[in-house]
């Protein structure tokens, strides 16, 4: 039997025996037994997170094995296909989705690199995009959190100068693309203006359970759309209007200026229109706009700002 199984034995076992509760003996025993029932349930949460650690302490050294070789591999990669520097400043993007890639291409980026979530591009095939790239230095936007490793093991791997924008989103690689002033100079001052403007945007998304789970205390089933806010689950529900409702309660609250809405591939025009609609509604003092960003996964990617 597990330790919780053992204590609700325990527990069965005081009540089956009927014991006067109010005399001191009882008194000590009942409090015995709720002690050992909430110990119980505090080594199970530790033992199962625990295995969770453990699982992704695994999938970490996997990271890491995969990263040190593609390392090897680009290391021994001919510098010759290094574009000559045109120019001092250049810029690439991760994103999915033709429509996000027109954003990103007319807010000033050379490039951009297939990826998001599900498809994280290589250390080596950002390193080979990076080259490509006629300046100098080159501001890498890999707008995902599990991206920017790869992104940062480019450093030292070329000529080019590499600064690596931590961005974890696509709302906020596009509000550092915005921050971007071309008069300006120094390398560090763009990189500071850029990281600042993607620490002022919130992002929030609508997806899709793959299957079932318990998470952040929701109980989530196989298909149910899953509402997130700055990488937290905020809820669940089977009709994707209701949690667009819920976000847009939550743009309100924070008094938004500008609201953009990404839709995707799964997305029809129509359903998209009305899920502007629900932002302007609720938000009628904020600018909102609406883009197709043909993104895989995420039926809706929000910047809040």
């Amino acid at each position: 039997m597990t330790i919780s199984e053992k204590s609700a034995y325990l527990k069965g076992l005081m009540e089956g025996m009927n014991l006067n509760t109010e005399s001191n003996e009882g008194k000590m025993i009942a409090a015995i037994v709720d002690l050992l029932g909430d110990m119980a349930k505090r080594v199970t949460d530790i033992e199962e997170t625990t295995i969770a650690i453990s699982d992704e302490l695994d999938e970490i050294e996997d990271d890491l094995d995969a990263i040190e070789q593609e390392l090897e591999a680009a290391g021994q990669e001919d510098n010759s296909e290094e574009a000559a520097p045109e120019k001092d400043y250049g810029f690439l993007a991760v994103c999915a989705g033709d429509g996000l890639a027109s954003v990103f291409t007319d807010l000033g980026a050379d490039g951009v690199i297939s990826g998001g979530q599900t498809m994280n591009p290589s250390t080596e095939s950002i390193l080979k995009e990076i080259r490509k790239v006629p300046a100098r230095t080159v501001f890498v936007l890999p707008n995902n959190k599990n991206i920017i490793m790869a992104a940062q093991q480019c450093i030292g791997l070329t000529e080019k100068t590499v600064v690596v924008i931590p961005t974890a989103s696509i709302p906020q690689g596009v509000s550092a693309m915005m921050a971007v002033d071309p008069d300006m100079s120094d390398a560090d001052a763009i990189a500071k203006a850029m990281t600042d403007a993607a620490q002022c945007v919130s992002t929030a998304q609508i997806t899709y359970a793959a299957r079932n789970s318990d998470f952040d205390g929701f109980d989530i089933h196989e298909g149910d759309y899953l509402a997130l806010l700055d990488g937290k689950l905020l809820g669940t529900d089977r009709d994707v209007s209701a949690l667009l409702d819920g976000l847009s309660d939550e743009a309100a609250s924070r008094e938004a200026e500008f609201i953009t809405i990404f839709y995707g591939e799964d997305v029809n025009e129509e359903d998209a229109h009305k899920a502007c609609d629900a932002f302007t509604r609720k938000c009628p003092d904020a600018e909102v706009n609406l883009i197709c960003g043909g993104q895989p996964v995420y039926y809706y990617i929000i910047s809040i700002e």
